[in-house]
């Protein structure tokens, strides 16, 4: 529950490899936006890119990040886009309770207000995400009207670029949920909160450290999956996370990447989906998932797990050449839901 996820405190949510001089933590009197619709597509995208030519990649040593929250109050869990989530990301459509990665794609507007905000200090262009962690508070059901919550942890330089993590907070709502923004997770009712972790790419000076290779021994495979090519514009749907690279080859290829790519977090939610099943609809209590090598659609991929009595290790890799697209681990209690 709340008092298990510290926020703060877990650095596990993306190995950091070799950290540098500098670790950016937000400081000063809180700062509250609040938000009363999602941002337009064609507006969003259009500040993004004229972003990306003035900010750079890496914050400055002496920048000083503002301790800011983003909070867009009262969004329903609407029952039609819940029942869409379920059909794309592969889970049964009978079960009473939202899917909790269903969750995690409410913060798609919350996150591009906060990376177009005047309080974030680099270019918001070249995020790639690299992990995502949550911790289901509750069951949520369809219809509850939810309060979010989104604000920077920390940002730290190291070897591979700047990474940047995220707390993401749903609380149901009512009362003031602007005066609620920095109160602790016990004040707030949260239902689920996670960590969003992100990598900006960056040109580090001086030698990088000779690593040998992590060792790799693949989970048994437990099923084959069929990535359909239009898996990322259905998920993009529902998500409205519509990143180019994730839509069409033509306009995956600017981005620089030869095919569409899955969305990481329909690859974690249909992992999920099958988890949850091969478990017996257990009461889930959190998933991390550890973004490795994208997946380019149309694809084959295998789900691999490893089930002890409350967990799971898990991994999603290539069928043809295995190479790991996805690993993490899914938490549950001994209650059926």
């Amino acid at each position: 529950m709340p008092g298990n996820f510290n926020a703060k405190q877990d650095m596990n949510i993306m190995p950091l490899d070799t950290v540098l001089d500098t670790v950016f933590l937000p400081s000063g009197q809180g700062r509250v936006i609040v938000m009363d619709a999602p941002p337009s597509i064609p507006g969003l995208f259009a500040r993004l890119v004229s972003l990306s030519m003035v900010r750079p990649a890496t914050p400055a040593p002496d920048t000083i990040l503002e301790n800011a929250c983003v909070v867009y109050p009262g969004v329903t869990v609407d029952p039609d886009r819940v029942s869409r989530f379920r059909q794309v990301c592969g889970y049964d459509m009978d079960r009473a309770h939202v899917p909790p990665s269903f969750i995690q794609s409410l913060f798609i507007p919350i996150m591009s207000r906060y990376i177009s905000s005047s309080f974030f200090p680099v270019s918001p262009m070249g995020l790639i995400q690299t992990a995502q962690s949550f911790e289901l508070v509750r069951p949520v059901e369809p219809g509850f009207k939810l309060d979010l919550y989104c604000r920077i942890l920390d940002m730290t330089r190291t070897e591979k670029g700047l990474v940047s993590r995220f707390l993401m907070e749903a609380a149901m709502a009512g009362g003031d949920p602007a005066a609620r923004a920095f109160d602790e997770a016990e004040e707030k009712d949260l239902v689920w909160q996670g960590i969003a972790t992100y990598l900006t790419r960056s040109k580090i000076r001086g030698p990088r450290a000779k690593k040998q290779p992590p060792q790799d021994t693949p989970l048994p495979v437990k099923e084959v999956i069929e990535v359909p090519g239009n898996t990322g514009r259905r998920y993009a749907a529902v998500s409205r996370d519509v990143n180019p690279h994730h839509l069409y080859t033509w306009t995956a290829r600017p981005m620089g990447f030869k095919q569409p790519i899955a969305h990481g977090i329909w690859s974690m939610a249909r992992a999920g989906a099958s988890l949850g099943k091969a478990a017996g609809y257990p009461e889930l209590t959190g998933m991390d998932g550890y973004l490795k090598l994208p997946i380019f659609m149309p694809a084959r991929i295998t789900l691999g797990y490893a089930f002890s009595e409350t967990d799971a290790g898990f991994e999603l890799r290539d069928e043809a050449t295995g190479v790991p697209h996805l690993k993490g681990s899914f938490r549950f209690s001994s209650t059926a839901i």
